[in-house]
């Protein structure tokens, strides 16, 4: 009998044993699939080729992002380009599920922004199917409207940058500039610095723009988001200066043609260090140099403190001298005086402590920059 139950006892162990182990992996299983459900994955910044796909789509996304870009054709061919890449690269079938998911989405993604939005949610289909819970994947239903609460979202992510870095976007896109820079910084902390490197402009701008208030006026902050001018934007610019132009405007609410009428009738277009001649007469389409925005600085800074019989006096200076004290500013320039001026006066600064950078474009900001500091010094 002794012998029997120890027999007996050895077969209910192992009976035990067993179930025990059916028991976890079943349990294993279940876990695995709840852990894909609610576990999305993010960073594939240990797997180069995706690396360099992601590197590639941020720099393509931050120009969806900006509102200034103007050559569209050039933007559909390096999007028309990444996608057939990509298609060339998931013909490999070794490639984990993960990847292929991801790869999908950075696809989709780029049909989003071509335009074509059925070729989207087919590639967002893909990627689900692929692997569920892929962030890209998260963000392409997000643009395609099929998710909604990007930001409830955020702690079903083992790691979130991804999404931090969308709702920045997010932010930036409904002019919530305050939002956006917390975002991006937020984001960028966890991020490769290639993310950086591609939306830090974006970033930047929303900087420059956070303290404008909510409602502000749409072609103002288009004006200011511009990474160039032409004169008649430049004129726009300025007018948003209370009193800044108001000998010319009477405070009246003026059309764009009239509001260029006024000032170029006034002057305020012309250089002053040589005659207004048909080389250097600005046109409202002329393209804004940083000498084109010293010459209208500088007469308006001259019209304020009413000096206008000195604003050659810099000309009058040098006109004995071989060197120019700016190395990039030609003692025989149009706007020689333009350019001395407005940096001793610190309306302008040098762009490296030694060139003016003459023919460099004015983007808004750095406008809006120079005549916010002619308005502050009053009359």
């Amino acid at each position: 009998m002794l012998i029997y139950s120890k027999k007996m006892n050895k077969l209910k162990i192992w009976k035990l044993f067993n179930l025990t182990f059916i028991l976890t992996a079943v349990f294993s299983f279940f876990s695995c699939v709840t852990m894909q459900d609610d576990v999305y994955v993010d960073n594939f910044s240990n797997n180069s080729e995706v690396a360099d796909f992601e590197k590639r789509f941020s720099e393509l996304d931050a120009v969806f992002y900006d509102t200034s870009i103007e050559d569209s054709s050039s933007f559909q061919q390096k999007l028309e380009a990444f996608i057939t890449e990509i298609d060339y690269v998931l013909k490999d079938f070794s490639l984990k599920k993960a990847v292929v998911a991801r790869l999908y989405a950075l696809e989709g993604l780029a049909y989003f922004e071509s335009g074509n939005k059925s070729q989207a949610k087919k590639f967002y289909e893909l990627s689900i199917d692929a692997f569920k819970g892929d962030a890209r994947s998260f963000i392409l239903a997000y643009r395609l409207s099929l998710e909604k609460n990007l930001e409830e979202k955020l702690n079903s992510f083992s790691d979130k940058s991804l999404l931090v870095l969308e709702t920045a976007l997010t932010k930036f896109s409904e002019q919530d500039y305050a939002s956006a820079v917390a975002k991006f910084d937020e984001a960028f902390l966890s991020l490769d610095t290639f993310y950086r490197e591609a939306y830090g402009e974006l970033r930047n701008t929303s900087w420059a723009l956070k303290n404008l208030p909510k409602d502000a006026d749409s072609r103002n902050i288009s004006l200011l988001s511009s990474k160039n001018l032409t004169v008649m934007q430049m004129l726009l610019l300025a007018n948003q200066k209370p009193d800044l132009l108001y000998n010319h405007t009477v405070g009246k609410k003026l059309s764009d043609k009239e509001l260029y009428a006024k000032i170029a009738g006034s002057g305020l277009l012309n250089p002053v260090s040589q005659p207004l001649s048909e080389e250097n007469a600005l046109s409202k389409n002329s393209t804004v140099t940083r000498l084109i925005a010293a010459r209208f600085l500088w007469n308006l800074y001259n019209e304020q403190k009413n000096t206008q019989n000195q604003a050659t006096k810099y000309s009058k200076a040098f006109a004995n001298k071989k060197r120019s004290p700016i190395p990039d500013v030609r003692l025989d320039s149009p706007d020689f005086d333009a350019a001395l001026g407005c940096v001793e006066n610190e309306i302008m600064h040098l762009e490296d402590g030694i060139d003016f950078g003459s023919e460099k474009e004015v983007s808004g900001l750095e406008f809006d920059e120079s005549v916010s500091r002619l308005s502050g010094q009053g009359r």
